[in-house]
């Protein structure tokens, strides 16, 4: 009965651990080999459908003048087969969502809480797009065209950018182009010297960027320094010249990014290890040996397996009081959610120009007078 017993317990180990060890890039592949949305919905549990923007795990950009949290393919394998991507981007006072690309997507982009400068370049000949995005208005952006953000204004503002590809990708102008070999940069701005580019490339500013002087004045602010993390990583092909010195090339993903990882030391980790060799444990299993002396490996099994059913307990409150957490504060003091009057005061002269005397039913309804 007891060898039966560890039998069973060991195997859901074996089961449980995979799944929760599993690499996005992993789960993203058996979703696209799912012959079915039927399939693919088996694949993932209730909670995988659902990404938190304001509490990410992954998929965040940080600079000096906010920060952009996005949900793609990579970070949400939901997403496979929805042609379909999103990026939140949390703007704060002249905050600059740097000129960029999106290389398979449309950007559909909506200003929810205050005004954007936005514009594009789509190739060569096409004049440039400008425009003042207010609240409640949104500008579209084609596949591949150079385009930013801009908040304008001294306060926060929050932007949520639609993409009709899962992966649409995204490159940051200024990091690449400077990320090119120095010499062909310096060929391509007029042979302007090798160090005065190597001396620019080491000035730009992570995304999200601090925006113009004129909105830093106008604002109060001032620009001390920003991090410049994001810059190129550099091989022998592209390196700086002697005396500068740029970020190394990145190391090759591992089998668990960050959104997934099981970390070494995990409950689900140390399941995969116990469950590595089950031919280890072939044979008659008894508390006691041959002498009648207690059995160190059975002990060790049960030992084992009690720490992995506790762990797994643990997770599961411990997420669920997360949750919990999460969802009474969710939205509680967030500065860039503002309900009713505060969050869209032109609803007050859209019911009076319209002559809407009806019960009010939206979250963005001014009070009643």
């Amino acid at each position: 009965m007891l060898t039966k017993s560890l039998y069973l317990l060991l195997a859901v180990s074996a089961m449980v651990s995979p799944t929760l060890g599993q690499s996005p890039a992993q789960k993203v592949a058996d979703l696209r080999l799912a012959a079915s949305m039927v399939d693919r919905v088996k694949l993932l549990q209730d909670n995988e459908f659902v990404f938190d923007f304001l509490h990410p795990i992954s998929g965040e950009s940080d600079g000096g003048g906010g920060h952009t949290v996005s949900a793609s393919v990579g970070n949400f394998p939901a997403l496979v087969g929805t042609g379909m991507a999103m990026t939140i981007g949390f703007l704060g006072p002249c905050g600059y969502n740097t000129p960029h690309t999106h290389p398979r997507a449309t950007e559909f982009n909506f200003a929810v809480n205050g005004t954007l400068q936005t514009g594009f370049l789509a190739e060569n000949g096409a004049r440039f797009v400008f425009n003042e995005v207010p609240p409640g208005s949104a500008a579209i952006f084609p596949k591949g065209v150079i385009h930013f953000e801009m908040n304008t204004e001294c306060e926060d503002v929050l932007f949520v950018a639609a993409f009709n590809d899962e992966d649409p990708g995204v490159d940051q102008i200024a990091q690449r182009f400077f990320g090119l070999p120095p010499k062909f940069v310096a060929a391509a701005l007029g042979d302007i010297g090798i160090e005065q580019i190597a001396g620019l490339e080491s000035k730009i500013p992570n995304n999200v960027a601090l925006g113009t002087e004129e909105c830093l004045k106008r604002c109060g602010l001032t620009n001390s320094g920003q991090p410049t993390s994001q810059r190129q990583p550099r091989v022998a092909a592209n390196a700086l010249p002697s005396g500068y010195s740029g970020p190394s090339a990145a190391a090759a993903p591992s089998g668990t990014p960050t959104h997934y990882a099981t970390p070494a030391t995990s409950p689900a980790a140390v399941a995969v290890s116990a469950t590595a060799s089950p031919t280890s444990l072939s044979g008659q299993l008894s508390l006691n040996d041959e002498s009648g002396k207690t059995n160190p490996v059975i002990i060790a099994l049960i030992v084992i397996v009690g720490v992995l059913l506790a762990g797994y307990a643990f997770i599961i409150v411990g997420w669920c009081l997360r949750r919990r957490n999460e969802k009474k504060s969710r939205s509680g003091g967030n500065k860039y959610f503002k309900p009713g009057a505060d969050f869209a005061p032109q609803a007050a002269s859209f019911h009076s120009d319209k002559g809407y005397g009806g019960p009010h039913s939206t979250p963005y309804d001014p009070p009643t007078q």
